[in-house]
């Protein structure tokens, strides 16, 4: 269980920065490369975990999950993706700096279920990130 937001910002700058790092090994002349139609595009999984970090961010702080997207008019090259991803970051640990520890096992509304912790949902961010860090390494490969 997670006890204090400010080590969870901390253990989630070192997630990010691993993703950034796979991320910034993309090859510009692939960032919208999918391996099929229909699939998440590298610079998709970009402007993706962008719109994830504020949905479980903002479910966890304010209890209200708003998805805003990934369309490539968001952001659309590899630069801009990247910028995207960094404001979408720092707005959400700003958000999440401002959540008193003693929240963290108040209970959230999910999105199909039963209310979870919100402490829950953080882990549940961190998550998804790694899945699709995961993802995009298997791309590269």
């Amino acid at each position: 269980m997670i006890q204090s937001v400010n080590a969870f910002i901390e253990y989630f700058e070192g997630i990010r920065r691993r993703t950034v790092n796979f991320i910034r090994a993309v090859p510009s002349d692939r960032i919208d490369w999918a391996p099929k139609e229909g699939e998440f595009s590298c610079d998709d999984i970009v402007r993706h975990l962008a719109a994830a970090e504020k949905m479980f961010g903002g479910a966890a702080v304010k209890g209200h999950w708003a998805y805003s997207g990934h369309d490539r008019s968001l952001a659309g090259s590899l630069d801009e993706a990247t910028a995207h991803l960094e404001a979408c970051h720092s707005e959400a640990m700003t958000a999440l700096r401002g959540m008193d520890d003693a929240e963290l096992p108040q209970p959230r509304p999910t999105l199909n279920g039963p209310p979870v912790k919100a402490w829950r949902l953080l882990m549940a961010m961190v998550e998804h990130e790694v899945h699709h860090r995961s993802q995009l390494a298997t791309y590269l490969a």
